[in-house]
């Protein structure tokens, strides 16, 4: 008797390390852990970039997502939702299907992305329809312009490198475009990348930005909200004969 209760006791310990395991091997990695990669590729963002979007049946889908972005995607000016018209169609994959697998920590907009809120196809499809867009509405901006400030940070700490000289980002490498985003969705964002909980931060970003000061944070915030789109300063660029 004493035996059997042994090896029932053994086989109950065994069940439980495996369960352990599984669910430890399961978790996503996130900033701060070992083996975390920024641009790590999951699954669900190969296969999205792989199918792409249609902006048409994107138009249809977003209809879920208006009370926050609302109609036209802009967001509010407070900075509480960001302003996502023209942003690249790979960043929102990238911050979607990463907010779904819990590598970007959003708990707010986790119920309006998961599956089946919607589809994986709907993923391609709204970051087509996004792409696309244009507001003709002012975006959220400090009380005081500290441009020359904000562009000098911006550029002694590099950050063109990676976002570009007009905050235009680079789609290519799923750099999101940041040139007339909201002033405080900008400061707010930028901390939460330093402190690493969004769970996505880039780790070159969070060294650049690791001894900034409020004032610092409020400068490039401020700079970079004054921005142009960034897709009206390349139109205006005449093409190379």
């Amino acid at each position: 008797m004493k035996k059997l209760l042994s090896i029932i006791i053994v086989a109950l310990f065994s069940v439980q390390a495996s369960v352990v395991l599984a669910e430890g091997a399961s978790k996503p990695k996130v900033y701060g852990k070992k083996g975390y990669v920024w641009d790590e590729m999951t699954p669900e963002r190969t296969q999205v970039l792989k199918m792409g979007g249609d902006p048409v049946k994107g138009k249809e889908s977003f209809r879920g997502c208006q009370g926050c972005h609302k109609a036209d995607a802009a967001g509010v000016t407070e900075g509480v939702y960001p302003r996502l018209t023209g942003q690249h169609a790979s960043v929102l994959i990238k911050q979607i299907t990463e907010i779904r697998a819990g590598i970007r920590q959003n708990p707010k907009m986790l119920p309006f992305v998961e599956d089946p809120a919607i589809s994986v196809e709907e993923i391609g499809d709204i970051a087509a329809y996004l792409n696309t867009l244009t507001t003709v509405r002012e975006n959220g901006k400090g009380a005081e312009d500290m441009s020359a400030k904000g562009k000098k940070l911006y550029t002694d700490n590099k950050c063109s490198r990676c976002h570009g000289v007009n905050g235009e980002g680079d789609a290519a490498k799923a750099y999101p475009m940041l040139s007339a985003q909201h002033y405080d969705y900008l400061i707010r964002e930028m901390k939460w990348i330093r402190q690493g909980v969004r769970g996505n931060s880039h780790p070159e970003m969070v060294k650049a930005i690791s001894k900034f000061s409020q004032a610092d944070f409020e400068a490039v915030a401020s700079y970079l909200s004054r921005l142009p789109d960034y897709r009206t300063v390349t139109a205006a660029v005449p093409a190379a004969k």
